[in-house]
């Protein structure tokens, strides 16, 4: 069986989180507020800001790159 990398080894995902650093970094400044008491769309609006910027960059990638890379 083929050894995989782990996730944050993939350019694609360190390009996303990369770009996505502050919209990531509100959410879970949010939630980490929230802690214990968390519930379903507590934090909606960070989430789907990060999101809206994660669907962006991936929508920018190379795709071709990524997929036939590993």
């Amino acid at each position: 069986m083929k050894e995989r990398k782990p996730a944050a080894s993939s350019p694609a995902l360190a390009r996303i989180l990369a770009s996505c650093a502050s919209q990531a970094k509100e959410y879970g400044r949010c939630i980490a507020a929230k802690v214990p008491e968390i519930e379903h769309n507590m934090c909606s609006k960070e989430f789907l800001a990060l999101r809206t910027c994660m669907q962006t960059v991936v929508i920018s990638l190379p795709l071709n790159k990524y997929i036939w890379s590993n």
